[in-house]
């Protein structure tokens, strides 16, 4: 259950980062505001990006 748990607060964490960088928020602000390592919230930038270039 635990597992399971972590990962709803993860997929979370990951969506609260993804609706701040939809709004131009800084990287750095979100991986500070999320808790998710910079690397991470860059990945997730660029997969918007990759997802904007259609």
């Amino acid at each position: 259950m635990c597992d399971a748990v972590q990962k709803l607060v993860d997929e979370s964490k990951e969506e609260i980062a993804i609706n701040l960088l939809k709004e131009k928020a800084a990287p750095e602000l979100v991986s500070k505001a999320t808790g998710l390592s910079m690397e991470r919230v860059l990945e997730l930038q660029a997969g918007l990006q990759e997802g904007s270039a259609d």
